[in-house]
């Protein structure tokens, strides 16, 4: 009698606990496609801060980089048909490689966090940098 009740708290446990973790919601490494400058893990809300400043410090629209799928009326953010999408990757790199090559963050501030140079310190609200506009001495 003894085994049989331990068996059966030993099931209801085992139970409970199996339940507990399927319960835990695991972060969607797959919600993103083709992100190769950002994390893949990025969340929904910031990955549209970013997007809203490209926007902010470029002046564009998410047409500039992504393609639109003309019959859906949408964009297809995963595709790589634009150069720009390319241009605006390369330069997401360069602005990472400028900010931890010459200002030296701390272990806690990471230059990727918090940077000192960024799209708007050439571009202006510009597609393109402005010529003469970069940062003042």
């Amino acid at each position: 009698m003894k085994t049989s009740k331990k068996l059966k708290v030993l099931a209801g446990l085992s139970a409970f606990v199996f339940v507990g973790i399927a319960a835990v919601k695991q972060p969607n490494t797959d919600q993103f496609k083709n992100l190769q400058v950002l994390p893949k893990n990025i969340t929904a809300d910031s990955l549209d801060k970013i997007m809203d400043r490209f926007t902010a410090n470029l002046g564009v629209d998410c047409k500039y980089c992504h393609v639109r799928d003309k019959k859906a009326d949408t964009l297809i953010f995963d595709k790589d048909d634009k150069a720009e999408k390319e241009i605006a990757r390369n330069m997401m790199r360069m602005t990472t490689d400028i900010n931890e090559k010459y200002f030296h963050f701390n272990e806690e501030v990471k230059a990727s966090e918090v940077q000192a140079v960024t799209c708007f310190t050439c571009h202006r609200g510009q597609p393109m940098p402005v010529k003469g506009q970069g940062a003042k001495k």
